[in-house]
């Protein structure tokens, strides 16, 4: 039987055509589909490397952001203190001044500290102490900043380490024992909170009547009175300013003043912004748009003159998220005065190949006449123009940058916020609290210091910083545009998988059917030129026998 199919086309048949069956059904087959698995591979590999850059980009993104952040974090302004007296430290650059005052610490703020000498004979009448010792079971009532609470020990409490627990369940005061003598000669150290406010004493009844406090003094035993409360009391420029604590923080706005001894007499604490670090500052944020930027403007460029194109080039996505970070940079930066402000006011500009670059001469000369103008890029601001009204609002859903108009007249319940009828909220200072709950100015909070009638403008100011640290974590988020973009690639290419199955269905069932043609050809021409060489091995013998 004639030989067919693969086995046939396998080999050359020296008795068939002498024709490579198997090559030349190879190359058809690869004429028929040889266009369309180079245009499934090209997708599949330009789909990969789309995925690959917008991974790249989220990892740039997501630096940058944090870039930023440490950038906020970063003060321009450095307050310095001529005497370890007092320090001073930048806590909000957005409303901090430039401060040149002399401050004389006249005291720091302490806490009352009374010691109990529990060995004492009135009291535990032991040199042999421990946690677990037992005290005389009765009542106690402590008595601070003139508020009384009562204290009862009885067989569930009645241990040092019990008479502890409930003192330290009191808010402002702190119980602790401290051994004396190293072999259990303990004695029992109350301390409340800084400032004469916190004055506190005890009085026992009971078995506890040796722990009152009454008659106390400096040299007494065995209940003494180891340190006063006081108030730490300083100068500022002359005037005498008192507190209960030692870290103040509203006597300079935008920042921290730490009492830390007393200092004998006057000495300078000053603050400014230092142009160096300010301007390292800024450059550092120019760097850091521009490396993504750049990125962005490599990967979506069409190529010319036989270049290659960038990996993102057309994608809708990419080019719009280019066109957000090169328009917020050129935006106007409004709520922080009733002007609008520009990065080209700080000397940033931009360049025809679409980078930033700094102008450190313009820069300096910015700062030197507003040295708040930083503030604009790096810390988003609440204020005023009136000394009657504090203005706050959400941080994580702030109101839209911008100045809002305020009023309030005496007498009446309400008051109107950028045109829109509040009544206003009570706080725990007592004041009327208006807070927007539409419109822009959502969110948006004005409390009145004073009842009297009063017209301002109040303002929100979003920094550059802000806006892009915001714009940033929207686009990366898990259903931002990056992701929303990189799934639907994902789903470009389980099609194109699906495109390559049925190609590849194509090419078997192309080649099995060119193998079943050529075989049935082959085994043809195989039996006529078996035909032949019998015609022609009769026709010589025929001639033979002539």
């Amino acid at each position: 039987m004639a030989e067919t199919g693969t086995n046939l086309i396998s080999s050359i048949n020296k008795s068939g055509s002498g024709v490579d069956l198997g090559k030349l059904v190879e190359g058809l087959v690869a004429a028929e589909t040889t266009v369309k698995q180079s245009a499934i591979t090209k997708k599949v590999e330009a789909a990969n490397l789309q995925i690959s850059s917008f991974g790249q980009l989220k990892t740039k993104l997501n630096s940058f952001s944090s870039a930023l952040e440490t950038l906020e974090n970063t003060n321009a302004r450095t307050a310095t203190s001529a005497s370890n007296a007092a320090t001073l430290t930048v806590t909000n650059e957005a409303v901090a001044k430039d401060i040149n005052a002399n401050i004389d610490v006249i005291s720091v703020a302490k806490g009352q500290v009374v010691t109990f000498d529990l060995t004492d004979g009135s009291l535990l009448a032991s040199s042999s102490l421990s946690a677990s010792s037992t005290i005389p079971q009765g009542s106690l009532t402590l008595t601070l900043a003139g508020v009384n609470t009562a204290i009862t020990i009885d067989s569930t409490n009645n241990t040092v380490q019990g008479l502890i627990n409930e003192i330290n369940e009191i808010s402002g005061i702190q119980a602790s024992f401290v051994d004396a003598t190293g072999s259990g000669g303990l004695a029992l150290v109350l301390k409340s909170d800084t400032g004469t406010t916190n004055t506190f004493s005890l009085s026992g009844s009971g078995g506890l009547s040796a722990f009152t406090t009454t008659g106390m003094t400096e040299n007494s035993s065995p209940i003494t009175l180891s340190v006063a409360a006081t108030n730490a009391v300083f100068d500022v420029d002359g005037l005498t300013v008192t507190r209960a604590v030692n870290s103040i923080t509203d006597v300079f706005e935008g920042y921290k003043l730490d009492i830390n001894a007393v200092s004998g007499g006057e000495f300078n604490i000053a603050s400014a912004v230092v142009s160096t670090d300010a301007r390292d500052r800024m450059q550092s944020f120019v760097d850091n748009i521009n490396e993504v930027k750049t990125f962005l403007q490599t990967e979506t460029k069409r190529g010319h003159d036989g270049a290659e194109d960038g990996s993102l080039a057309g994608d809708a996505t990419a080019a719009q998220i280019l066109r957000e970070i090169k328009a917020l940079t050129t935006r106007e930066i409004v709520g922080y005065s009733n002007e609008s402000y520009y990065l080209a006011n700080l000397g940033v500009q931009t360049e025809r190949d679409g980078s930033l670059t700094l102008d450190t001469s313009k820069f300096e000369a910015a700062l030197a006449t507003n040295p708040d103008l930083l503030n604009v890029v790096f810390a988003s601001k609440y204020s005023t123009d009136n000394d009657n009204l504090k203005v706050t609002g959400s941080e994580n859903y702030p109101p839209v940058a911008g100045s809002y108009s305020f009023s309030f007249t005496h007498g009446d319940s309400n008051g109107t916020l950028n045109g829109e009828t509040l009544t206003p909220a009570e706080n725990s200072a007592g004041n009327q609290v208006f807070t927007g709950s539409s419109g822009n100015a959502k969110n948006l909070s004005v409390e009145l210091l004073s009842n009297i009638t009063t017209s301002a403008t109040v303002r929100y100011g979003q920094s550059l910083a802000d806006k892009l640290q915001k714009y940033i974590s929207d686009i990366t988020s898990s259903s931002g545009s990056i992701n929303l973009r990189t799934t639907a690639i994902n789903q470009n290419l389980s099609d194109y998988t699906d495109e390559q199955t049925d190609l590849d269905t194509k090419i078997e069932a192309l080649t099995a059917s060119y193998n079943e043609k050529f075989g049935a050809m082959e085994a043809l021409v195989t039996q006529l030129n078996k035909t032949g060489e019998y015609l022609t091995s009769l026709m010589d013998a025929w001639n033979k026998k002539d």
